[in-house]
């Protein structure tokens, strides 16, 4: 006769555990100890049927998250464990960084992009009428950021990828930016981000946590007399010679003060340079006085009137960029208005003077320029011409009109 095993509690009727307490006073309780997704359980209750309705309150709760984990579909539970993988170092859970995720990014999804958002800044100083060189100074800057950026929206930016930006040498026609340059464009970068805050396109200004160099600090970056003589052999192949002629031998600025000059604002016979309040950065009016050299490469070029720079930018860009390149020079900004101040101070030794071509004060003239170069090398900068007999040709170039 076949006799039949008796019936025991299933495993998964006794889980979670219900252990019998008894305390010091004689009282009886009865305790629920279990681990759920790592969070431990342990609950007392002063009689078994409380404690055994608690236990099937947490078989049901965990039947449910299995199920639900169950019936996610395969690549989905992949991806999850992923995750939790990639969290784990930082104990996050998947949860608090999907929160963070559409409180900081897709609540910002239909938002204006970069470029967009440059367009609105722009008619908005339009419309407060700033002035048009500020603006401008604003737009060029910011144009280059959205270069890169122009269809990220602007909650999708890091500090981290600001900062590998001005960095990059690349993103800003091969040259490295110096210490003022990058601040300036940090300025710029922060103006299009504040102004998103303000207009809730982004929750966070990434640019304020770029650290900013020092302007007064930075290493100044000028040309050698060799590098001067190749920029200018190689700027006549460009039809760039006044360009570099006014950059190295008057120290103009070049993005508004070269980039926008007139010929009217040119005297050979005078021997002057006027750059308007409008254009210059001090927004102060100043006369620059040319040497021989600077007259000597800008009369086979010069007109009454006219833009100096006559091509459109895209234009200007490209052919500014090539011949750098064939020059063989690691560009930075403002190195030719650098190389002019650099010879200038070691030739005549006159701070005053050049204080007030450059307009800058004198002390930052003293402490950015002063004996960098020799007074030897700074004459052969400034006896620099161009020559119609070969044997005497110091930059071989079209000679200047007689």
């Amino acid at each position: 006769m076949k006799t039949e095993k008796p019936k025991t509690k299933s495993s998964k009727t006794s889980w979670p555990p219900i252990v019998a307490l008894k305390y010091p006073s004689g009282k009886t309780a009865f305790q629920v100890c279990c681990m759920i997704q790592g969070q431990r359980i342990r609950e007392a209750y002063p009689t078994k049927a409380e404690a055994e309705t608690r236990a099937a309150q947490i078989r049901q709760q965990q039947d449910n998250e299995g199920a639900a984990g169950f019936a996610l579909p395969p690549d989905a539970r992949v991806e999850a464990s992923k995750c939790i993988a990639k969290l784990k170092p930082f104990n996050v859970e998947i949860t608090e960084a999907v929160d963070y995720y559409v409180e900081h990014v897709l609540a910002y999804q239909d938002k204006p992009t970069v470029n967009a958002t440059i367009a609105e800044i722009v008619k908005v100083k339009e419309s407060n009428g700033r002035r048009r060189d500020t603006i401008d100074n604003f737009r060029i800057r910011a144009e280059r950021f959205a270069e890169t950026f122009g269809e990220r929206r602007l909650a999708t930016i890091t500090p981290e990828e600001i900062r590998a930006w001005l960095n990059n040498k690349l993103v800003h026609r091969g040259c490295e930016l110096g210490p003022v340059s990058k601040v300036n464009y940090l300025v710029a970068v922060g103006n299009v981000f504040a102004y998103g805050v303000k207009h809730g396109y982004c929750d966070r200004n990434p640019a304020k946590l770029v650290d900013r160099p020092s302007r007064e600090n930075g290493e100044i970056k000028y040309l050698t007399l060799e590098q001067v003589v190749s920029l200018l052999l190689h700027a006549e192949k460009y039809e760039l010679v006044p360009y570099v002629a006014l950059g190295v031998f008057a120290g103009l600025r070049p993005e508004k003060e070269l980039g926008a000059l007139d010929w009217s604002k040119v005297s050979l016979s005078e021997r002057t340079i006027r750059i308007d309040a409008s254009l210059a950065k001090t927004r102060q009016r100043r006369v620059i006085e040319m040497d021989e050299a600077l007259v000597a490469y800008l009369t086979p070029y010069a007109k009454r009137r006219g833009p100096v720079v006559e091509m459109g930018d895209r234009e200007f860009r490209t052919r500014w960029e090539n011949c750098r390149k064939d020059a063989g020079i690691a560009w930075h900004n403002d190195v030719m208005r650098h190389t002019f101040a650099t010879y200038h101070l070691a030739a005549f030794n006159d701070i005053g003077k050049l204080s007030l071509q450059m307009g800058n004060s004198p002390q930052v003239i003293h402490s950015a320029y002063k004996g960098l170069v020799s007074k030897a090398d700074a004459e052969r900068f400034f006896a620099l011409r161009p020559s119609a007999d070969a044997a005497e040709k110091i930059v071989p170039m079209k000679a200047a009109n007689a």
